[in-house]
C-alpha cells in the first residue's frame, strides 16, 4: 500500500477559479459547503493530499449547483502537503502513520455524517481523491449510514481492499494506479454489485481530476468533465 510514484513527485498547477460556496464549521472543523442547505441529498469530498484547491472547490460547486448539499472539510486543518514536500519518501510515510491515516479522520467522518443527517440529509455519499480515496473506502468498509463513495486516482489501496466495502463503490484510477480488476471483482458477491463501476482513465494521470490538473488545458479540461460525468451519474444512482 502506497503513494504512486505520480503523487510524491508531480506538482500542483496553480488554476484560477472564484468559488461560489461558503465557508462554516462542524464543530471546531473548518468546511466548504455549496449546493441547498436543505437538500436530502448530501455528499463529503475528501481533498487530495495539496488541500483545498481551485479544483476541488469547483467539483463542490458543480454538485451543488446539481441540487447536493456538500461538505468539503479541511480535514489537513490548514496544513497540507506542499510542492516542497515532494520526492520526500520520509515525508510521506509520516503523513500516512499520522494525520493522513484512518484513524486520524474516523472522528471527523462520524461528526460530518452525523451532522449532515440531523440536518436533514436522508442520503450520503462519499467523494475520495488521491490518499482521500483511501481514507473514502476505509469509511465504507468501518462505518455506516453512507449511500456509496467513489474514489478517483486512489492512493494507498492494498490488495483486498476494495472487496472489503460495504456500499456501491466508483472507482476512476488513472494510468498510475494499479490493475484494481481482481479486487473490484471481488465485490460481485455484494447486493449491491450492480450499482459498482470501474472506469480506468489510462490517458491520464494522477491527480488529473486534483490539484495537478489544469483544467485549463483541453484534452485535461475534457477528461475531468467525463470524470465528473461519472460520478454525477453513479450519485444519482445510489441517492
Amino acid at each position: 500500500m502506497s503513494f504512486p510514484a505520480a503523487c510524491c513527485n508531480t506538482p500542483p498547477v496553480k488554476a484560477n477559479y472564484a468559488s461560489t460556496g461558503t465557508k462554516s464549521k462542524i464543530g471546531n472543523l473548518d468546511c466548504y459547503f455549496a449546493g441547498p442547505s436543505d437538500s436530502k441529498r448530501a455528499i463529503m469530498i475528501n481533498y487530495d493530499i495539496f488541500g483545498y484547491h481551485a479544483n476541488v472547490l469547483q467539483l463542490s460547486d458543480i454538485l451543488g449547483s446539481l441540487g447536493y448539499r456538500v461538505v468539503l472539510p479541511d480535514l489537513l486543518r490548514g496544513d497540507p502537503l506542499e510542492e516542497a514536500d515532494l520526492g520526500k519518501p520520509g515525508v510521506f510515510a509520516e503523513f500516512t502513520k499520522t494525520r493522513g491515516s484512518w484513524e486520524s479522520n474516523k472522528g471527523d467522518y462520524i461528526a460530518i455524517r452525523d451532522y449532515l443527517k440531523s440536518n436533514g440529509a436522508e442520503s450520503i455519499g462519499l467523494i475520495g481523491f488521491c490518499w482521500g480515496g483511501h481514507i473514502v473506502v476505509s469509511a465504507l468498509t468501518e462505518l455506516d449510514g453512507y449511500a456509496g463513495g467513489a474514489i478517483v486516482h486512489p492512493a494507498l489501496i492494498a490488495d483486498g481492499d476494495l472487496n472489503k466495502v460495504n456500499a456501491p463503490l466508483l472507482a476512476l484510477p488513472s494510468k498510475d494506479e494499479p490493475d484494481f480488476t481482481q479486487d473490484f471483482a471481488g465485490l460481485e458477491g455484494k447486493p449491491f454489485f450492480n450499482k459498482c463501476k470501474m472506469v480506468r482513465f489510462d490517458d491520464m494521470f494522477h491527480g488529473f481530476c486534483g490539484a495537478r490538473g489544469d483544467w485549463s488545458n483541453e484534452v485535461q479540461a475534457k477528461r475531468a468533465n467525463d470524470a465528473i460525468a461519472l460520478i454525477v451519474n453513479f450519485m444519482s444512482s445510489i441517492m
